[in-house]
């Protein structure tokens, strides 16, 4: 983080109580200001922003249509340098450092892993995440919700401020397939199962009673299933599901 940045990051305007999550928020808006970059961001989420919630390590991540995650930011990792690209595989993967793939979400697209140590927040853009941010705590957290208020809060408006930056990562020839290319076989049999559900009308509540998963591992499969037919609602993935005769 340069000087400049790491000043902003680490100033407190008059009135503003330090650790409260409203007052937090206030102070990166202004920070944003100073087009802070990914890295510079990552290192104010540990050294300040959620420093009470003893947070010490961060990092960020787009994720492409094909399931590719690209890092564009981390502090305390050694391993994900920006630039480094995994597959949909490896980082979905229970073997990989400070794993993700338990972290069970909320309605926001934020939750902890079983140790309570570990969260993944969404970088969304009408409503389908296209990014995650991950964070590790030195201790379990035992303070569950105030900690989720917070990153919900922190991910919302980096969601704004980082994915219109890297807009190209998205524009990319390989990452902008028409639908009409999408076949069957790009999906899983459970994907399509919920496709099918979406074709009926069912909500994700309703789909995970029927199918026998968790609302949270639907809402994950929804967004995919969203990601791969480039839609951005349920309606208009079963329209295109049908047109495609995908089901």
């Amino acid at each position: 983080m340069t000087d400049s940045s790491n000043d902003q990051a680490n100033r407190k305007p008059s009135g503003i109580r330090t650790g409260h999550g409203e007052d937090q928020l206030f102070l990166m808006l202004e920070w944003l200001t100073f087009t802070p970059t990914a890295e510079e961001i990552a290192r104010g989420l540990v050294t300040s922003y959620l420093a009470h919630h003893g947070v010490m390590k961060a990092r960020f991540s787009l994720e492409s249509e094909d399931g590719t995650l690209m890092h564009i930011g981390q502090h305390g990792y050694a391993t994900y340098p920006i630039g480094k690209v995994e597959s949909a595989e490896a980082w979905r993967s229970r073997d990989r450092e400070h794993a993700t793939r338990d972290c069970i979400l909320d309605e926001n697209f934020v939750g902890f892993d079983p140790t309570m140590k570990v969260v993944l927040a969404g970088l969304r853009e009408r409503g389908v995440p296209k990014g995650w941010i991950v964070l590790v705590f030195e201790d379990a957290v035992t303070n569950e919700e105030e900690v989720l208020r917070e990153v919900t809060m922190f991910a919302r408006l980096l969601s704004f401020y980082l994915i219109p930056r890297y807009k190209e990562f998205f524009d990319r020839p390989q990452h902008r397939q028409a639908s009409k290319n999408v076949s069957r076989g790009d999906f899983t049999a459970r994907q399509i199962q919920i496709v099918k559900g979406m074709v009926e009308g069912k909500t994700n509540h309703e789909l995970a009673t029927d199918l026998g998963y968790s609302v949270s591992t639907i809402r994950h499969e929804t967004m995919r299933i969203f990601q791969i037919l480039g839609v951005s609602d349920r309606r208009e993935a079963a329209r295109t599901a049908l047109e495609l005769t995908i089901i």
